[in-house]
C-alpha cells in the first residue's frame, strides 16, 4: 500500500533568482524538473512536470507577477501540467502533439507506473486516473526568439534531435542554459537514444560552443561547464561510434 503524499512538490532556490519545483514522489527518471526563472516583469516556467498535481497554483503563489509556461518538448513528464497555465508557449512542430497527446498518452505508462510512483497524491488515487489534457499554445516560438522578463531575457534555441520541436533556452548574461531532455546527467546512463541522432549531435555541439556556466536540465540536477562537456562528448562518441 503506497503512502499518501503530504506535499507533492519540493522547492529549492538557486543563484540568479531561479527556483526548482520537483515532484518528489515520482522517480526522477519518470518525471521532469520544473524551473522557474524570475524576472522584474514576469516569470517563466520552464517545463511543467507530469501534471498529476496541478503546479499552477503553487507557481502563481510564488510568482506574484505574470507567468508564462514554456514546453521545451511535448513529453508527458515535461508538458503534463502545461494546460493549467493561461499563457502557454511551445515550438510550432510540438504544437500538434500538445493539442492531442494521442501518441504520448499511449506510451506514458511505460515510464509512469507502480515502480516509479512512490506515493499517491490523494487517497484512493490509481494510476489509471492519470490522463494528459491537451491544449493549444497561446504563442509559438522558434530559433532566435527572445523571452523578455523585464530585467533579463532568454534566447530560444531550436534544438531538434529528440523531438522535431525541441527547444532550449540560453541566458547569455548569466551563462545559464536550460536543456530539458536534450542534455542531462542521468544515473541510469546516457540519455535515451534520440529519434534523430544526426540532428541531436548537431544540437549538442551547439551547446558545447556556448560559454555555459551552469546547465539546468530536465532531470537529476544541474551541471557545471566541465561536466557538461564530458556528458556531451560521451553522448556524441556513443552515437557516432
Amino acid at each position: 500500500m503506497k503512502p499518501i503524499a503530504d506535499l507533492w512538490y519540493s522547492i529549492a532556490a538557486f543563484e540568479g533568482d531561479i527556483l526548482l519545483l520537483r515532484e518528489t514522489h515520482i522517480d526522477p527518471y519518470a518525471v521532469g524538473d520544473i524551473w522557474i526563472v524570475r524576472g522584474s516583469e514576469g516569470d517563466l516556467v520552464v517545463d511543467t512536470g507530469s501534471g498529476m498535481v496541478n503546479p499552477a497554483p503553487l507557481v502563481e503563489a510564488i510568482a506574484a507577477r505574470p507567468v508564462t509556461a514554456i514546453a521545451l518538448n511535448a513529453s508527458y513528464d515535461h508538458a503534463g501540467g502545461w494546460h493549467n497555465f493561461p499563457e502557454r508557449v511551445c515550438h510550432p512542430l510540438d504544437a500538434p502533439t500538445l493539442e492531442t497527446f494521442d501518441t504520448e498518452s499511449a506510451e506514458v505508462f511505460d515510464y509512469l507506473n507502480d515502480a516509479t510512483l512512490k506515493s499517491l497524491p490523494v487517497e484512493g488515487y490509481q494510476l489509471s486516473d492519470y490522463t494528459l489534457s491537451p491544449a493549444k499554445p497561446t504563442c509559438t516560438v522558434d530559433e532566435g526568439d527572445v523571452m523578455d522578463l523585464g530585467n533579463r531575457s532568454l534566447q530560444v534555441m531550436h534544438v531538434p534531435g529528440r523531438s522535431p520541436g525541441g527547444l532550449a533556452l540560453w541566458e547569455a548574461a548569466s551563462g545559464c542554459l536550460f536543456t530539458s531532455d536534450m542534455l542531462y546527467d542521468g544515473d541510469h546512463g546516457l540519455a535515451w537514444p534520440p529519434a534523430d541522432p544526426k540532428a541531436y549531435c548537431v544540437s549538442l555541439r551547439r551547446f558545447r560552443e556556448l560559454p555555459v556556466k551552469r546547465v539546468y536540465p530536465g532531470h537529476y540536477g544541474t551541471l557545471g561547464r566541465n561536466r557538461m562537456i564530458e556528458v556531451i562528448d560521451a553522448e556524441i562518441a556513443e552515437l557516432e561510434g
